[in-house]
């Protein structure tokens, strides 16, 4: 700081300063915003431990891209909903968006009104990724998930890790997908 006639300027350095501790601040309420229905952070919240049914992870959780940016929740979720959306990333998962099934709606925080509402599931390693860094993850998966994948508009039962994406608006997903079927009215 330099003092020039009783008045302070800020330095380009300091300028840059407050403005990388705005963004961090700008960020912590993001986050917290984002997971105030799933207080304290890493748990689930009571309403939601209703909608946990039993399920038997899967043998995808090695080949996650990036795991470090994802908060678990619980290992394994069952849920059901409507496929409305599906598309593919660029790290060679697919990103699926569920309406979920008013039991399962408590599963939901803030976060995912950035998806409209839905929850997102990624089954991964669903085609080769154009992404350099998970090229070897997904090498390295023996087994990807097989059968096809939901089609927008089909009513399923889904089971996968529950988590938040910490690097999406720490939005709910099933991440990764072990498995799905239809079901028929």
């Amino acid at each position: 700081m330099r003092r020039f006639g009783g008045a302070t300027r800020l330095s380009t350095k300091d300028l840059f300063a407050l403005a990388a501790l705005a963004v961090l601040i700008g960020g912590m309420a993001i986050v917290a915003q984002a997971t105030r229905r799933s207080s304290p952070v890493g748990t689930m919240h009571e309403p939601a431990t209703a909608a946990v049914q039993p399920c038997q992870s899967g043998d995808q959780d090695p080949f996650v891209y990036r795991p470090e940016r994802l908060l678990l929740l619980h290992a394994c979720l069952h849920v059901s909903g409507t496929v409305v959306a599906s598309s593919a990333e660029a790290d060679g998962d697919v990103h699926i968006n569920v309406r979920l099934d008013p039991p399962y709606q408590v599963l939901l925080n803030t976060g995912n009104d950035f998806e409209d509402g839905n929850l997102v599931v990624e089954p991964v390693c669903q085609f080769p990724p154009l992404q350099a860094e998970a090229i070897r993850t997904c090498a390295g998966d023996p087994d990807p998930l097989t059968g096809g994948l939901p089609a927008v508009g089909d009513h399923v039962w889904m089971e996968g890790r529950y988590i938040l994406d910490l690097q999406h608006h720490a939005w709910a997903e099933l991440h990764p997908l072990y498995r799905w079927g239809k079901i028929t009215p």
